[in-house]
């Protein structure tokens, strides 16, 4: 058998492995990479709870919050939406873009924040809000580079407010409403020990910009 340093062993008529395996090499690269590309696309939630919901009314305040705990995700519309309603007990903002502006006004949003209104909000996202409501200062790296959605996210899982998280991970409406509950217990928590044990004393909610 002559064996071309195996270059033509598979040689059948015009067929050649040699030649063809650069080809199919480098097809299944770019099938890679496309599924690597699909699976890093943001989820979409198909409509926001504001277009019907999105009232500073008591009934209509608890029926967004309801309605919320149903959704299969919450997008960025609706999670900036309820983070208003929670520190301010209403929201003015007339559109997603003036949510945006009144939350990066507090910081509460990172600074180069993008994303389209239908997005799925991801716990980095939520975190950097969590933080600064909280008033966390956080460890030595999140006091030196700032509540990003990195250290943000690993300082709530410090304190117990995240389960295990990645930044990017997303919620159902169910862990979002759930999550706030979490705040406010916390926030209801520290007031208490700040007070002395004064069960009178409400939680303080950070306002500033």
């Amino acid at each position: 058998m002559n064996d071309q340093g195996n270059h033509t062993m598979f040689n059948d008529g015009n067929f050649s492995f040699s030649s063809f395996a650069p080809r199919l090499m480098a097809t299944a690269v770019l099938c890679c990479v496309a599924m690597l590309g699909a699976g890093c696309q943001s989820a979409h939630v198909e409509s926001s709870l504001t277009e019907n919901l999105g009232g500073d009314g008591v009934e209509q305040q608890l029926e967004f919050w309801h309605t919320l705990a149903t959704r299969k995700l919450t997008s960025n519309d609706d999670a900036f939406h309820a983070l208003l309603l929670y520190v301010d007990q209403k929201d003015e903002a007339k559109s997603y873009d003036q949510r945006v502006a009144a939350l990066k006004s507090r910081n509460m949003l990172p600074a180069n924040f993008s994303e389209p209104a239908d997005v799925a909000v991801t716990r980095g996202t939520l975190s950097v809000a969590i933080v600064n409501i909280l008033q966390l200062k956080g460890g030595v790296v999140m006091q030196l580079f700032g509540p990003t959605p990195r250290y943000a996210t690993r300082e709530l899982q410090y304190v117990g407010l995240y389960p295990d998280s990645s930044p990017n991970q997303t919620f159902s409406g169910d862990q979002f409403v759930s999550i706030i509950g979490r705040i406010e217990d916390y926030q209801r928590v520290n007031a208490f020990e700040v007070s002395g044990g004064n069960a009178n004393s409400q939680p303080k909610v950070n306002t500033a910009g």
